[in-house]
């Protein structure tokens, strides 16, 4: 018979905001970056240097962990990521998340 596990709510939640989580989460979000940064198109505008990295709090679905963002605050970055009328969606972002491997 395989042992039991019980889990502590708080132990969880403890960990789930540690400081060591939240290291390790905004280093793979600077992992991103950097490849959303190398694979940006250089036509667009202030995009390719608009990139950057944020630890945030209260993150989650019921806003009780930490993590780490990866941002763009160009004005047309909506556009280059997911297109518009006349432009295609270059997916930068998205390419970018899925093609880093997280240790």
């Amino acid at each position: 018979m395989p042992p039991k596990v019980k889990i502590q709510r708080s132990g969880l939640r403890q960990l789930l905001n540690s400081s060591m989580l939240a290291a390790h989460l905004l280093r793979t979000a600077e992992e991103i970056k950097t490849v959303a940064e190398a694979t940006a198109p250089t036509g667009v505008g202030q995009y390719k240097s608009s990139f950057a990295t944020e630890a945030r709090r209260r993150m989650g679905s019921a806003k009780d962990r930490t993590g780490a963002v990866v941002i763009n605050d160009s004005p047309h970055a909506r556009f280059v990521e997911y297109g518009g009328q006349h432009t295609p969606a270059r997916h930068i972002l998205v390419r970018a998340a899925t093609s880093t491997r997280v240790p």
